[in-house]
């Protein structure tokens, strides 16, 4: 994953919110919440591990096919809390700019998915070819064996031939 990409200032706000609210309501503002709205909170906390996840990934020497998966966890993630909420939204009082700021999120987050697996897909495709041509060096006819003399004849001849 290139180190390039970053989260905007939105996005992190939007995650901190997030965080925030599943995590600072007490237990009993739960219990008073219907079990449909309750399921959103277990999405939500679903979809903020992953984001932390991505968020403790190194920014550099990440593996391309991690970050891909990762990404794809949580593509996945945004797709179920954003059918929740327009499936809940006046059940439990979600507002148009929440369900806005989840569509921006997951289209942000579907642009850096893109740009991961497309980095995976070309990390995997140099890898299997950096693989074959290892191997078919071992089989070349005209490589070197570096461990004996090259200019050695193949065969011994016998001194009393000479």
């Amino acid at each position: 994953m290139p180190a390039s990409i970053r989260f905007s200032p939105h996005l992190r706000r939007l995650f901190g919110a997030t965080l925030f609210a599943t995590l600072a309501l007490p237990p009993a503002a739960f219990a008073q919440v219907s079990s449909d709205c309750q399921k959103g909170g277990e999405l939500f906390k679903a979809r903020i591990v992953w984001i932390e996840k991505i968020q403790g990934l190194p920014r550099k020497k990440t593996d391309p096919v991690t970050a891909c998966t990762l990404f794809n966890n949580l593509s996945s993630a945004n797709a179920k809390v954003l059918a929740w909420a327009k499936a809940n939204k006046d059940w439990c009082a979600i507002e148009d700019t929440q369900i806005a700021g989840l569509e921006a999120e997951s289209t942000n987050v579907g642009n850096i998915r893109g740009k991961a697996c497309a980095a995976a897909a070309q990390y995997t495709k140099l890898k299997a070819e950096a693989e074959r041509a290892a191997k078919n060096r071992d089989n070349d006819a005209f490589s070197v064996d570096m461990h004996s003399d090259p200019l050695a004849p193949p065969v011994k001849i016998p001194p009393s031939a000479l």
